[in-house]
């Protein structure tokens, strides 16, 4: 399935931005799936983390005939881990964990007779398989439920607009409400559970979902003349992936018995709107002239609820549009969202650039061992330089070759850079250091909060520490690692954890408040290090980064550097790159889903200065 599906499929099929753990809850479940395109867009999100998170779930889909099937890739149906079978067969099912029906949700209406016939009698079979199995049910719906909205209106779960039944206008509006309806009578006759999910106008590349803006993204990416209503009331768009997030949600976390609305971020405009972000994104690219036309029966739609259940939209509006424009391109080889970091990515590479090669220089000169880490790392071997959509750089060292750099550091750097660690900025409590670019700013909405710390662009400095050599060593090093930077960034961000067991987190939590934070620093600081002088020592960790969560690797494979041509110059990497990288990242050279390709961080205070337009 993986190697099958094109970039864009395989970016909402991977669903990035669901969260591993809620992914891996579905572990062995079996799922039945029911409808059209939606349905088999989320078949291929489940099979495809079948491959990547082996993740053991049977699939089962029902729809209204084979023809859904020869859609898809023929082959599927000789996987052990997929079944199809047609509307008329669904009482054959005998088992299953979650039902998902997605039914009417987005499709147009061909026959408006056929079609209603079809859906009452499916939401009957669907009932009574959900009966049967003890499965709880998710029912996707759309915005077309609320009806003709009134003017400036956004709808909550709870509220309606009105509907003329004789209105041939509204037949679209009628069905879905109908088979909402159907649904919840036969919940309650038959007991079993229902969650509603109603979604925007969902916005999918290469998904098979049809939208009235489909023609648009085609004369966008083509450079041709279009036109486009220009709507008097507001839309609310959801791209697929967060579709499918609120379907795992709705698996996992919401309440059941309960309707919720799911749209994209700042997703709820006119279609104005949208021609001024296409145009805003792709220039003169975008020709789309404004023109009268009828009104869509979706209504805009509020999301609070589902949001206060932490599924909040991951994809921006943009994004969103972004993406669909994309897919209608002659080439993917490459591709990057085209609009991030408003343009500066360039400009704050070249920065990265230039001061990466000060520290090359500061290295050499004090004989002092580092690699490209992380991303950097990654983008020297993938990319010859860095990864097209990365912000920022990451060096590594080995404890006695850190500690010697952070002495000399200081006095090393140019005027314009700053070093930064918990030792030398009262305001920072970060476990590893950081190079700093004066007069800039490079802020996440984590950093933003502490305005005292410089937050200047900054270089990231990790030490890979020794650890136990026995696995029970290896454990307790890396639990007090995780616990003493817990209480650090919990202190200073005022912050209670509640990862872990009621006990963990408790203990935990009480931990912060007793502690001053710089007991705690001194604690997390010795923690990591604690194995420095261990002479015999087999194994490293990342204690002060992301990946210690990854466990610890062979000392060896940062025994020696080489050199490799990142961006027109030569800087060390790990000799055994390979399996290092296959360490952190598994298969490496696969690309991130085209959706996470915005830059590491979510920037919200950005300002290069006097570096706009530096040169190599």
């Amino acid at each position: 399935m993986k190697n099958k599906l094109t970039d864009f499929q395989a970016d909402w099929a991977a669903m990035p931005q669901v969260e591993k753990e809620q992914i891996l809850k579905l572990k062995n479940k079996t799922i039945v799936v029911s409808g059209h395109s939606l349905a088999r867009c989320l078949c291929y999100a489940l099979i495809y983390q079948n491959e990547t998170r082996s993740l053991g779930c049977k699939i089962v889909l029902a729809a209204r005939d084979k023809s859904l099937i020869d859609e898809m890739f023929a082959e599927l149906i000789l996987r052990d881990d997929f079944d199809f079978v047609d509307y008329n067969s669904i009482s054959e099912i005998n088992k299953a964990d979650f039902i998902v029906h997605t039914g009417f949700c987005n499709e147009r209406i061909s026959d408006f007779s056929e079609d209603f016939k079809r859906e009452i009698k499916l939401a009957q079979d669907i009932s009574a398989l959900a009966q049967k199995t003890g499965a709880p049910l998710i029912l996707l719906s759309d915005s077309r439920v609320y009806g003709n909205p009134k003017p400036h209106r956004i709808y909550a779960e709870n509220e309606y607009a009105d509907l003329v039944n004789t209105d041939a206008a509204n037949v679209e509006n009628q069905l879905v409400r109908t088979i909402e309806a159907m649904f919840n009578c036969e919940k309650k006759a038959r007991g079993f559970e229902l969650t509603t999910l109603r979604t925007g106008i969902i916005l999918g590349a290469h998904s098979g979902i049809e939208s009235f803006l489909d023609p648009i993204f085609k004369a966008v990416a083509e450079g041709k003349e279009t036109s486009l209503f220009n709507s008097k009331q507001k839309y609310s768009f959801v791209y697929l992936t967060d579709v499918l997030r609120s379907i795992i949600y709705a698996m996992n976390v919401l309440d059941r018995n309960q309707v919720y609305n799911t749209a994209g971020i700042n997703s709820t405009v006119s279609t104005a709107t949208i021609a001024a972000v296409l145009h805003d994104v792709y220039g003169d690219a975008a020709k789309i002239a404004l023109t009268d036309g009828e009104e869509l029966n979706h209504s805009p739609i509020a999301t609070g609820k589902i949001e206060t259940y932490g599924c909040s939209a991951a994809l921006k509006l943009e994004t969103a549009l972004e993406l669909c424009v994309m897919s209608y391109m002659k080439t993917t080889e490459g591709m990057q969202l085209p609009n991030t970091h408003d343009g500066r990515l360039d400009a704050i590479q070249q920065i990265q650039l230039a001061y990466l090669l000060e520290v090359d220089r500061i290295c050499r000169k004090h004989n002092i061992k580092y690699f490209l880490g992380g991303g950097t790392l990654l983008g020297a071997i993938r990319h010859k330089g860095f990864i097209p959509w990365d912000d920022d750089s990451d060096i590594m060292m080995l404890r006695e070759d850190y500690d010697k750099f952070c002495k000399i550091a200081a006095d090393e750097l140019p005027a314009n850079m700053s070093f930064q660690s918990n030792k030398t900025d009262k305001s920072c409590f970060y476990e590893f250091a950081k190079l700093r670019v004066n007069g800039t700013a490079f802020a996440t909405e984590f950093a933003k909060e502490h305005k005292t710390m410089h937050n200047g662009i900054a270089f990231d400095i990790f030490c890979h520490d020794k650890t136990a050599n026995s696995r029970f060593g290896q454990k307790i090093h890396l639990a007090m690692t995780i616990f003493t930077r817990a209480l650090v960034f919990n202190k200073w961000n005022h912050r209670k954890t509640e990862n872990g067991s009621r006990i963990q987190t408790a203990v935990t939590n009480l931990c912060v408040k007793l502690f001053p934070i710089r007991f705690s620093l001194w604690l997390m600081n010795h923690t990591i290090s604690f194995f420095k002088r261990k002479k015999n020592a087999k194994y490293l960790y990342d204690g002060m980064g992301r990946n210690v969560y990854n466990g610890v690797f062979p000392i060896n494979l940062l025994d020696k550097a080489v050199y490799v041509d990142f961006e027109g110059y030569s800087l060390p990497v790990p000799e055994k790159y390979d399996e290092y990288l296959r360490f952190l990242y598994g298969d490496y050279m696969q690309l991130a889903p085209l959706s996470t390709r915005l830059g590491c961080h979510e920037i919200l205070l950005c300002d290069i200065g006097k570096y706009d337009g530096l040169n190599k």
